[in-house]
């Protein structure tokens, strides 16, 4: 999947809203547990400088498992033509893209 975007941006993986992760792995809560916090990515004014900037692309074809009973998962592989990855609190990270089997 090449339409992978991560509004995390504290994650390790997070290059320009864009996941640069081989693979991910989403759980049967749709948490993404590939998310890992970089200690290295802290807010500052430079970072919220990107947040008005188009995402970024890269062509990495990420790899995504999912276990959650959705309608885009096909024996375990997530069949959306892209996702989106947002926290909703801290240190946790969910498949927005999620629609209910």
């Amino acid at each position: 999947m090449k339409d992978l975007k991560c509004g995390l941006k504290d994650c390790m993986y997070n290059e320009g809203y864009c996941c640069q992760a081989k693979s991910i792995d989403v759980d049967k809560f749709t948490d993404c547990l590939t998310y890992s916090k970089d200690p290295n990515k802290r807010k500052s004014l430079t970072e919220a400088g990107r947040d008005v900037h188009k995402p970024v692309k890269y062509d990495v074809d990420t790899q995504v498992t999912c276990h959650a009973a959705c309608m885009f998962n096909r024996d375990t592989k997530c069949i959306a033509n892209g996702i989106t990855v947002m926290g909703q609190a801290e240190n946790q990270a969910n498949c927005l893209t999620f629609i209910k089997d």
